[in-house]
């Protein structure tokens, strides 16, 4: 197994959009390669790729952008924003890169983000793959929402209904993890079962204990870090999303394809199966996966994204 390597930009900027907000992006891989904007996890930003071995980006060519959504890292926060408006961020950044069209990655909270642009900016879109999707959670099952059991539908009701208190409780997590970041490794690494995972996180322990909660500690930075996280995993969540995983990639203008993968083992995200079912697409199922899915398989899915469209 070789060594990993430190993930060092080739470009890192801060643009200003039209509203006034800064917006901060990274380069990773080859300036030249094919251009792939990925939307990672809650509680991660510009400075994370979520691999051990970045150079593989260079090898396959590909020009890797990642992205702080708003109130991480260097752009500013945005309060009571939507998915759409994400879109909008999104489609500004890719005019400022003179990209009219890219392949999207996403993972976990990213991925209703992605989906979002493939539902409302299609044209932009060369294809897109989806990392351990998560399910909206407002609506009637199993149109608007898979269904769920006891313990999810508990949690779901506390998000809806009791949105204040979850702020507060995990507010204060969060907060703890923001003043000592490796704590955050620490914690996340107890609650995975995953066995891919945990044996992934075991090969690497350099990766996840420095870089992973350097990325971490980079996005969540005081004073916005906090609340958007908390608006990444349960503000944005608790209305209607304004689109469907069933409408991507069927605009009857602007058709390209979606994949999902998704973990056999994963608690955090375990509806990939009727996401897909949503999508109209078979996916890719890696069992014993968790929802580190994202580093365990990034090189599969970067070369599956890239056989993707035209």
């Amino acid at each position: 197994m070789p060594n990993p390597i430190k993930n060092e930009p080739i470009a890192e900027e801060v643009i200003t959009l039209r509203c006034g907000r800064n917006l901060a992006y990274c380069e990773y891989g080859s300036k030249d390669g094919e251009p792939i904007l990925f939307f990672s996890g809650a509680g991660f930003g510009r400075r994370y790729v979520p691999t051990p071995f970045p150079n593989h980006l260079e090898e396959l060519s590909v020009r890797f952008i990642t992205v702080d959504r708003p109130g991480y890292g260097a752009s500013d926060p945005q309060p009571g924003r939507t998915y759409r408006d994400w879109v909008g961020d999104v489609e500004q950044l890719l005019d400022y890169l003179g990209l009219s069209m890219v392949r999207f990655l996403a993972h976990s909270a990213g991925t209703p983000h992605l989906a979002a642009v493939c539902a409302f900016a299609p044209r932009r879109v060369v294809a897109a793959a989806l990392v351990c999707p998560v399910a909206p959670i407002v609506g009637d099952p199993p149109v608007d929402r898979p269904h769920e059991n006891w313990t999810r539908g508990f949690a779901r009701f506390c998000l809806l209904h009791l949105g204040g208190v979850l702020d507060r409780l995990f507010g204060a997590v969060f907060r703890k993890w923001q003043a000592d970041p490796p704590t955050y490794v620490r914690d996340t690494m107890k609650q995975i079962v995953a066995e891919k995972d945990v044996a992934y996180m075991k090969e690497h322990p350099e990766f996840f204990q420095v870089q992973y909660a350097a990325a971490f500690g980079d996005a969540v930075h005081a004073p916005n870090g906090v609340p958007a996280m908390l608006e990444d995993m349960f503000h944005l969540n608790s209305a209607p999303w304004g689109f469907a995983y069933s409408e991507l990639g069927k605009s009857k203008t602007d058709t390209f394809p979606v994949q999902a993968w998704w973990g056999g083992a994963d608690d955090t995200a375990p509806h990939g199966k009727w996401i897909c079912e949503q999508i109209g697409v078979e996916g890719q199922c890696v069992e014993d996966a968790g929802h580190g899915l994202i580093h365990n398989e990034f090189e599969p899915i970067i070369k599956s994204l890239l056989q993707g469209g035209s």
